[in-house]
């Protein structure tokens, strides 16, 4: 991609976070009743519409391993918060309604009756809960608990916080909102919970807001882009991580009109669920799509055994362009279905499939087939990929390499457990923040710590981390188009457009 059509991104997506902040939610009421999918992680709001859901990988990391010897004493994140309480910092009460940022109020009298901010944390543990797919179509998704289970394990090994030991307390879901819900009730009543961190998508976490809500417990960094996360006025415990699926989408149809014009026609496969849809609402409602021709369109179901036949339909089209709106096994069968095909559309698929690992390796001929011949899979990313040999000599990646191999005897090649170990640190930011405050570690300074965020990351491709409450509610803010390519045999990632950072533009959800 040229320089100017980098810049056009640029621009387009400064007028995205506008489009964010507009978006409703259609099915905000009822989905939490059905498992409606997605990695990291999505949603359906009504307007045009962070995502993966959906992981996702979306969100995420993907690996080679390589030959780790000692991880390293310092952890990866770029620029750590100290534990040393922070200058004229007034301590926040633990009662009564704590504005703990812009337009972000704690009501704590509205909290049951024996809440307590340093549940979890009052002894020597901080306890942490995570509801995940480890079985079901997106059990893959299920090793970025353990990925991130590793990294605490390094942690409470080589640089504690606060004294104390990070548990991860995770529970199989399989995608499935009862389940998750039921997960979430068991843990709050049985294992002493002080925040849950990155749940694993957007009908999931849709499901477990209310409850985490109304027990006024943490649900930090959902592993989802839904536009929703970012509400602090009306959801102050409950905030999102990767890449608002709005802005995601709107990428891809600036991405199409700058190559093909306006009257681009456009096949598209969206997961049936809120994650999917949120793609959907966006290239049926938003104007950056609006020229856009969409002349096929499924929708599948996303505890399906396979989407075949949907793939037929809209391979038959013969559309310029092909939206993967879906995740984890779907992600590969799309590569598989279109490569076996004459079809050779212009291709974007979310980046809840970035992990090369998982999704990539099983079709790696197809993908490379897709990108000799001009159709090679793309996406938006926001991290470096493990296993990527674009960053083999990365520093950070090498941490991650020695990390996985120190503590679980695997490396970013076995799957996506790379992506865990950047979750780690971003709850590690978090922590680490909170127990620098007065008052030390309890749920006020962790949700201070949460809607004034300021921290970078060297797994990140760039741009910062921040948050100011209703003026700036969602976390990650810059990614790149990359298409997915095979070079002297391996798995990369080949860059198609400048990096693009809104950071601090997105403001809040308006629904």
């Amino acid at each position: 991609m040229s320089k100017r059509k980098g810049m056009r991104f640029a621009a387009a997506v400064l007028s995205l976070s506008l489009v964010a902040a507009a978006c409703g939610g259609d099915d905000d009421d009822d989905a939490t009743d059905e498992p409606t999918e997605e990695p990291a992680d999505a949603e359906e709001p009504a307007d045009a519409e962070e995502p993966a859901e959906e992981p996702a990988d979306a969100e995420e990391p993907a690996e080679e391993p390589a030959d780790a010897e000692e991880p390293a004493e310092e952890p990866a994140d770029a620029e750590e918060p100290a534990e040393e309480p922070a200058g004229d910092m007034e301590e926040l009460p633990t009662e009564g309604e704590v504005e703990v940022a812009a337009g972000t109020v704690l009501n704590i009298p509205e909290c049951p009756d024996d809440w307590s901010a340093t549940q979890g944390v009052d002894g020597d543990e901080i306890r942490l809960g995570m509801t995940l797919p480890q079985s079901g179509p997106l059990a893959a998704f299920g090793q970025i608990g353990e990925g991130m289970e590793m990294y605490f394990n390094y942690l409470n090994e080589n640089d504690p916080i606060a004294d104390k030991e990070i548990i991860l307390e995770m529970r199989d879901d399989a995608y499935e909102a009862g389940r998750a819900v039921a997960n979430v009730e068991e843990m709050i009543d049985t294992e002493d919970i002080f925040a849950f961190v990155h749940s694993i998508g957007t009908p999931v976490n849709l499901a477990i807001r209310p409850v985490t809500d109304e027990n006024c417990i943490p649900q930090l960094y959902n592993s989802t882009g839904f536009p929703l996360w970012g509400d602090p006025a009306n959801f102050p415990w409950t905030i999102g991580n990767i890449l608002n699926y709005v802005t995601e989408a709107n990428i891809w149809c600036q991405a199409i009109v700058d190559e093909f014009g306006e009257g681009a026609t456009v096949a598209a496969l969206y997961t049936n669920n809120d994650f999917g849809t949120t793609y959907k609402n966006t290239v049926d409602n938003s104007e950056t799509c609006a020229s856009l021709e969409v002349v096929a369109e499924a929708l599948h179901d996303p505890a399906a055994d396979t989407i075949q036949n949907d793939m037929t339909t809209l391979i038959s089209s013969g559309a310029d362009v092909f939206l993967a709106g879906t995740t984890a096994a779907f992600c590969p069968q799309t590569v598989g279905a279109v490569a076996a095909s004459e079809w050779r559309p212009r291709y974007f698929m979310s980046y809840t499939c970035n992990n090369l690992a998982s999704f990539f390796a099983p079709v790696q001929d197809a993908a490379a087939l897709l990108a000799d011949e001009g159709a090679g899979v793309r996406m938006t990313n926001s991290n470096k990929v493990c296993g990527d040999p674009t960053y083999a000599d990365d520093p950070a990646i090498q941490q991650v390499e020695e990390i996985l191999q120190e503590y679980g005897g695997v490396g970013c090649a076995d799957g996506s457990y790379s992506t865990g170990v950047l979750y780690g640190q971003l709850v590690e930011n978090l922590l680490r923040d909170a127990a620098a405050r007065p008052g030390g570690l309890n749920r006020v300074n962790l949700m201070a710590a949460v809607w004034n965020g300021d921290y970078t990351n060297d797994l990140l491709l760039g741009g910062t981390l921040k948050t100011d409450g209703i003026n700036d509610a969602y976390w990650t803010e810059a990614a790149q188009v990359q298409e997915v390519q095979v070079v002297d045999g391996n798995l990369t990632f080949v860059p198609q457009s400048d990096l693009f950072d809104t950071e601090g533009q997105g403001g809040s959800y308006q629904g």
